[in-house]
């Protein structure tokens, strides 16, 4: 009897856990189907919008505001279609593309032609290639944070912001072991912030099998990071840093206040809530898991909304059609390539496309839909200064924004 009961024991021990893995690795491959083109709602929780700029810019994951300003800063990389280190879409035999490029969208004045509303920032001392995921800009030292993940070796660049002339100037490129995927970033200070590495096998030094375990099932061993910039005289300042949480894909991350920091769990339908402790004697706070939010599509980048405190959070509701979206713009994006390929391309690049959807999130009132859709693909970031009542959604691999307006 007691040999059964031990049994009975041992094999809970191991089932339990295995059905809670199973389940949630439903849960998230259950969108392929509900999310299907014939499948997924549709919201547009707004007065109006339109899309903006496609003829301007393209692939801009990340954005954020400067409300006081009237101002969207953007992160915009033409060459995300060769080079993807977070989807591993490498094109190793082409040319590398052009610099990625920051631009100011002057969302304010409505008054204002599309063709003076967005200006190119003019980036100044950074002899480097530059290929962006997130930016962070912290308003009161003017400090912008940019995630680089070009050939040489993926670092985080610092740049002194200057709003009235729209010019970044390159203050010191910060690299680290820790620094190994970085995407999205949060600012404490102009020396210190929290980072993410979406994952712990790079899609580079690992193309199939380990970097493929991590992401598909969800291992959390993938890093949240806290770093503090050390002032040595040196042009390339020196970093302390340290990993303050472990979770499966980290992507997006935001402070919600002085105490909770959320980060999206992209590969499993999840945005984390961490109490932050006070660092007291350590040199590093640490960082306790308190609760989740469950969500319809795998969350990208996260914004807070300055005015009322929601959390704003994009992401994507249908994997399969983002994953052949993003290798079709490989042509799809590139006329002269595109126009070799004759009519049957076209028609390709006509009909493929990718699903967005954005929320906001508060503590009272839960998880509402602000966007989801098809007409604008990919959507990575979702920004809102409701003072104004404007929102914008910017995306992976779209050709140029949606603003809305309320």
């Amino acid at each position: 009897m007691a040999s059964a009961n031990i049994r009975t024991s041992v094999l809970v021990v191991f089932l339990v856990p295995l059905i809670a893995f199973l389940a949630g690795r439903i849960r998230v491959l259950s969108l392929a189907y509900f999310n299907a083109p014939d499948r997924m709602p549709s919201h547009a929780n707004f007065t109006s919008y339109e899309i903006k700029f496609v003829d301007q810019i393209r692939n801009c994951e990340d954005a954020l505001l400067v409300e006081a300003r009237g101002l969207a800063l953007l992160a915009c990389d033409p060459g995300r279609e060769m080079w993807n280190t977070v989807m591993g879409h490498f094109a190793d035999s082409a040319e590398p593309d052009p610099n990625a490029e920051l631009y100011a969208y002057k969302y304010a004045d409505r008054a204002l032609p599309d063709t003076e509303s967005l200006v190119r920032i003019k980036v100044v001392g950074l002899n480097s290639e530059l290929r962006t995921l997130g930016l962070e800009f912290h308003e009161p030292s003017s400090t912008l944070f940019v995630t680089n993940h070009r050939r040489q070796g993926s670092r985080i660049e610092q740049f002194h912001l200057d709003l009235e002339t729209l010019t970044a100037t390159h203050v010191r490129s910060l690299s680290h072991p820790l620094i190994r995927t970085p995407n999205s970033i949060v600012a404490l200070s102009e020396s210190e912030f929290f980072f993410t590495n979406q994952h712990h096998f790079t899609a580079r030094e690992h193309p199939s099998l380990l970097w493929g375990l991590e992401t598909y099932v969800a291992l959390p061993i993938a890093s949240v990071v806290h770093a503090r910039i050390l002032e040595d005289g040196a042009l390339d300042g020196a970093l302390d840093a340290a990993v303050v949480a472990r979770q499966a894909y980290p992507n997006g991350i935001a402070l919600l206040n002085d105490t909770t920091l959320a980060v999206a769990a992209t590969n499993k339908r999840l945005v984390y809530l961490y109490t932050v402790s006070s660092q007291g004697t350590q040199t590093h706070p640490s960082l306790k898991l308190d609760s989740s939010i469950w969500l319809p599509f795998l969350p990208d980048n996260l914004a807070v909304s300055k005015s009322d405190g929601a959390l704003l959070i994009a992401g994507h509701p249908h994997l399969p059609s983002l994953n052949k979206f993003a290798r079709s713009r490989q042509i799809c994006h590139r006329p002269e390539e595109s126009a070799k390929k004759g009519r049957e391309i076209k028609d390709m690049c006509a009909g493929t496309g990718a699903a967005s959807w954005t929320s906001e999130w508060t503590p009272e009132g839960g998880v509402k839909h602000i966007y989801s859709g098809w007409e604008y693909p990919s959507s990575a970031t979702v920004v809102r200064d409701r003072e104004k009542g404007v929102g914008i959604v910017a995306a992976l691999y779209a050709r140029g924004l949606l603003v809305w307006r309320d």
